[in-house]
C-alpha cells in the first residue's frame, strides 16, 4: 500500500532527524522490509521489526487478543513465503503494511513479527512468513496489530542508524535466445511449472550471447532459483510472447542505510547489489550493507568504516553509492551533510513523506518511491526543501536499476563523487528555485547508476555511478521563452483551461575511450513539472501535491506523489 504522512511537524522547528525516523516509520509501512538499527547503545540485527531500536511498533486500537487461532502452511507461489492467519477480529483494508505480532504458538517459528502483506477479511490476514508451519494455536497464545506509524519519536542519538531492503528487480538470462514474439512492456509474465509470475521491464538479445530479461517480481514461484524461478518458458499473459532462460535468475535487492550524526546532519547509502555474487561482504569490494551488519558497531553504520574493503565494514564499491554525505566515513561526524540536503540555516516546518507500495503481490510490483519535503516556512509559504528516490519508467531496455535519487546541487555540473556528496547542497529553499537546480544544463542534480547488472563472465562490466540531467518536453524556441509564468501553458484542444503535466525525463551521457554514448535513464513516476500553481496546491483529489510556486525566477513547479487524497497540504 502506498503510506503517507503529510504535516507532519518535527520533534523541534530544526531537528531533520526526526523527519528521517518518520520517514523510516513511512517506509516500514509501505513494505520496505527492515533489516538492522542501532539507537547508538544497542545494535539490532535480527531482521525482526519488533526489535527496530529506533521504533517497534504500537498495538492498533484494540486490536490484540488471547485466544486460539489458525496459522496456514506458507504458500510457495508467494513472495518470501506467505502464511493465512484465520481466526482473528477486527482487521482493515488498512492492515497491510501493519504487523501481526504472535506469542505463545506451539511452533517457535510461527512466533514472531510479521508484515501483513494482504487483507483477506476482517478475521483473517496473510503475512510473510516463509518458515510458518501449520497449525491452531493454543488457548494461550496472543495475537496484536501493530503499526510503525503509530511510534513515538525516541530521540535517537548521534550515531544512530537504521538499514532496510527495499524493491528488487530480476535479470533472467536468455543466452542468444530471442523472443517468439513481441513482449510488451509492463505486461504481466509468467513461468510455467514454477509458476513465478512478474513485471516485464526490458528486454535484451545479443546473438553473440548475454542477452537478457529485467523483470520486476510479484508472486515468487517454486523453481530453485531466487524468488522461485526456473529455467522453464516464460510467457507473456498480454502478448503471449514467449522465451526461455538459458540460466538461473539473478536478483537485484536495494538496500538503504541513514546515519545520524547530529540533529541536522547525517548520511544516507544507497545500494542495489547482486544477492548472489555481491551480497557476501568479500575482498574484491563486494558486500550487501545487511551482511554487513556483524562488523558495524553501535555507533558506526554499515559501510561507515574507513576503506573500501567489506569485511572491515568498509563502503562497499560495486552497486553502492552515496545519496548524502560521505560513504567510509570512519566517524559518523566526517563528511556528514545537511539531512534536508540544504546549505542555508532556515526554519523548518511542516513536513511531507510519500512512500510507493513496496509490497509485490499477483498483479502488482514494488516500486518504494519516496518523496522526502520538509516545509521552509521562513522562505514562503510555498517553500520545501528535500529530496526524493524515484522510480522510473520507460527505461533502457537493459537497466536492471530504473532508480534515482534527487539531490539538489549548486556546483557545476559532475563535480560530485560515488563516495561522497561534498558540500555543495542546495542553498537555496525550494525544490525547484534558483539557478542550478532543476533547470540550469550546468547542474546534475540527479544521481543513479548507468549499465547496472552488464556483466561479462559474471563480473560486472561498464556499469557506474552517474550524476544526470533533468529535461523537458520543448520547441526549437528557449525554453524560457515558452515558459511565462503570466501565461500558463494549457493543453491546447481542451474544452477547459488544462494545465501541462509535463513529464521528467533523465538523462546523460557517458565516455569510453574517444567515444560518447547517451544514457535515457527514464521517465520520473511520481514526480512531474507543471507551469503556474503554487506550493501546498493539489490535484487529481489530492493525490497529487505541488511542492514548489512558479515565480520569476522558478518557472516550473513540481506536483509529487501519491498523497493520500485526503489531506491539504501546509508547511508551516
Amino acid at each position: 500500500m502506498d503510506q503517507q504522512v503529510e504535516n507532519f511537524l518535527l520533534n523541534t522547528s530544526n531537528d531533520q532527524s526526526s523527519g528521517i525516523w518518520k520517514l523510516t516509520r513511512t517506509m516500514k509501512a509501505a513494505g520496505y522490509r527492515y533489516k538492522a538499527s542501532s539507537d547508538a547503545t544497542t545494535k539490532d540485527t535480527t531482521g525482526d521489526p519488533n526489535a527496530d531500536t529506533w521504533g517497534p511498533g504500537v498495538q492498533v486500537g484494540a486490536q490484540t487478543a488471547t485466544v486460539a487461532f489458525t496459522i496456514a502452511a506458507p504458500s510457495t507461489t508467494s513472495y518470501g513465503g506467505r502464511s493465512v492467519i484465520t481466526g482473528l477480529t477486527g482487521f482493515a483494508t488498512t492492515s497491510p503494511g501493519h504487523f501481526l505480532k504472535i506469542t505463545g504458538a506451539t511452533n517457535a517459528a510461527n512466533v514472531g513479527t510479521w508484515l501483513i502483506t494482504q487483507y483477506v477479511s476482517a478475521t483473517s490476514v496473510e503475512i510473510e512468513n516463509p518458515a510458518a508451519v501449520a497449525e491452531t494455536t493454543p488457548g494461550t497464545a496472543t495475537w496484536t496489530e501493530l503499526s510503525a506509524l503509530l511510534d513515538t519519536f525516541p530521540a535517537i542519538a548521534n550515531g544512530s542508524w537504521w538499514c532496510c531492503q527495499g524493491p528488487s528487480t530480476m535479470k533472467i538470462p536468455v543466452g542468444t535466445s530471442a523472443p517468439s514474439g513481441t513482449f510488451i512492456r509492463g505486461e504481466n509474465v509468467t513461468q510455467t511449472t514454477s509458476g513465478a509470475t512478474g513485471e516485464i521491464m526490458g528486454v535484451v538479445t545479443y546473438t553473440g550471447g548475454g542477452g537478457y530479461l529485467v523483470i520486476a517480481p510479484r508472486k515468487s514461484g517454486t523453481g530453485g532459483g531466487p524468488r522461485g524461478w526456473s529455467t522453464n518458458v516464460i510467457t507473456g499473459d498480454v502478448s503471449g510472447a514467449t522465451i526461455t532462460p538459458t540460466a538461473t535468475a539473478i536478483e537485484f535487492v536495494r538496500e538503504l542505510v541513514f546515519w545520524k550524526a547530529t540533529t541536522t546532519t547525517g548520511h544516507i547509502y544507497c545500494q542495489c547489489i547482486d544477492q548472489a555474487s555481491e551480497a557476501t561482504p568479500a575482498i574484491n569490494g563486494a558486500g550487501r550493507f545487511s551482511a554487513m551488519t556483524g562488523s558495524a558497531t553501535t555507533t558506526q553504520c554499515p559501510g561507515g568504516a574507513t576503506g573500501s574493503d567489506p569485511t572491515t565494514n568498509g563502503f562497499p564499491t560495486f552497486g553502492t553509492y552515496v545519496a548524502l554525505g560521505t560513504g567510509g566515513a570512519g566517524t559518523v561526524a566526517t563528511g556528514a551533510a545537511s539531512l534536508v540536503n540544504n546549505g542555508t540555516a532556515v526554519n523548518l516546518g511542516k513536513c511531507q513523506f510519500l512512500v510507493a507500495n513496496c509490497i509485490e503481490d499477483a498483479g502488482i510490483s514494488q516500486d518504494g518511491s519516496i518523496t522526502f519535503a520538509c516545509g521552509a516556512p521562513s522562505i514562503s509559504t510555498a517553500a520545501f526543501i528535500g529530496w526524493g528516490y524515484l522510480r522510473l519508467d520507460d527505461q533502457e531496455d537493459g537497466d536492471v536499476d530504473p532508480y534515482v535519487w534527487y539531490m539538489a546541487d549548486t556546483r557545476a555540473g559532475h563535480q560530485r563523487f560515488r563516495t561522497s556528496s561534498g558540500s555543495g547542497g542546495s542553498s537555496i529553499a525550494d525544490f525547484s528555485n534558483g539557478t542550478g537546480l532543476m533547470l540550469s544544463a550546468a547542474s546534475t542534480g540527479w544521481l543513479g547508476w548507468i549499465r547496472r547488472g552488464y556483466q561479462v563472465n559474471g563480473v560486472p562490466n561498464g556499469d557506474a555511478w552517474l550524476e544526470m540531467h533533468n529535461f523537458i518536453l520543448g520547441t526549437t524556441q528557449s525554453i524560457t521563452l515558452i515558459s511565462n509564468p503570466a501565461n500558463i501553458d494549457t493543453v491546447a484542444c481542451a474544452i477547459a483551461t488544462v494545465k501541462v503535466r509535463d513529464p521528467i525525463y533523465i538523462a546523460s551521457w557517458y565516455v569510453v575511450g574517444n567515444t560518447s554514448f547517451k544514457i535515457r535513464k527514464g521517465v520520473l513516476r511520481w514526480w512531474y513539472f507543471v507551469e503556474g500553481g503554487a506550493g501546498c496546491d493539489t490535484y487529481d483529489t489530492k493525490r497529487w501535491i505541488q511542492l514548489a510556486s512558479t515565480n520569476a525566477t522558478t518557472v516550473f513547479g513540481i506536483v509529487a506523489g501519491p498523497a493520500d487524497g485526503t489531506t491539504v497540504p501546509v508547511n508551516q
